[in-house]
C-alpha cells in the first residue's frame, strides 16, 4: 500500500561510510536525521544533558569554555560499564525524544535517520525500512586508523565493541532492509544511492 511518506533507519558499522551515503541522499533532496548530531546537541552548554553529566562526574569533564569534553567522557569514564550506562541512561533517552519529535515533523516523502547502534540498542521499531551500509571488516579498520589517527589495536578493540557485521546483515529478519556494500569506488557508491533513492521514492 503506498503512502506519502516513508521513515528509513540508515546504519552500518562504524567507518563503513554512513555519513557519506547519508550525504548523498540529503543530495538527492531527502530530509536526513543524524543521531550522532543530535548526541552533541544534547549536551551543548545549558542543555539538561550537559548539566546531568555534571552532576554525575563533576566539572572535570568539560573544557575551559565550558563544552563537555568528549575525549575525556569517551576515554576515562564510557569504558568503565558503570559509568557507562549511568551516561546512556541520561543521554539516549534525550536523543530519541529528539529523533522522535524530527520524524513526527516529517509528513511527505523518504526521511533518512542515521542510527549507528540501530541494532545494538534495538531500535527499529519506529521505522518502515532500513539500510545497512556494508563494508569489510579490512577497510573498516584501514578507514577507522586514518580517520582517528589510531594505531591498528585500538581501531580493533573499537570495531570489537559494536556488533559484529553478521549481526548487522541480519536486520532484514526484522524490518524490510536494503544492502550497500561500500568497498569500492566512491562514484560506484554515488550510483548505488541513486538507484536506491528512485527505489525507496517508488514506494511513497
Amino acid at each position: 500500500m503506498a503512502t506519502s511518506n516513508l521513515k528509513v533507519a540508515l546504519t552500518g558499522g562504524i567507518a563503513s561510510g554512513k555519513s557519506h551515503v547519508s550525504n548523498l541522499f540529503e543530495a538527492h533532496g531527502n530530509p536526513v536525521v543524524d543521531l550522532d548530531i543530535l548526541a552533541r546537541e544534547v549536551v551543548e552548554p545549558g542543555t539538561d544533558g550537559l548539566n546531568e553529566l555534571i552532576s554525575a562526574f563533576s566539572d572535570e569533564i568539560l573544557n575551559e569554555d565550558g563544552t563537555l569534553n568528549r575525549a575525556h567522557l569517551r576515554d576515562k569514564l564510557y569504558k568503565k560499564g558503570r559509568n557507562r550506562a549511568l551516561i546512556e541512561q541520561i543521554l539516549h533517552p534525550k536523543i530519541l525524544e529528539k529523533m522522535q519529535m524530527a520524524m513526527e515533523g516529517h509528513k511527505n516523502g523518504v526521511m533518512i535517520v542515521v542510527v549507528p547502534l540501530l541494532v545494538e540498542k534495538n531500535l527499529w521499531q519506529p521505522f518502515d525500512r532500513a539500510i545497512v551500509v556494508d563494508s569489510t571488516t579490512e577497510n573498516q579498520l584501514i578507514r577507522l586508523k586514518n580517520r582517528e589517527n589510531i594505531d591498528q589495536s585500538k581501531a580493533e578493540a573499537m570495531l570489537l565493541a559494536q556488533t559484529s557485521r553478521e549481526q548487522r546483515l541480519k536486520l532484514g529478519e526484522s524490518l524490510p532492509t536494503d544492502i550497500i556494500e561500500n568497498n569500492s569506488e566512491i562514484i560506484d557508491l554515488d550510483e548505488k544511492v541513486t538507484a536506491l533513492h528512485h527505489k525507496l521514492s517508488k514506494l511513497l
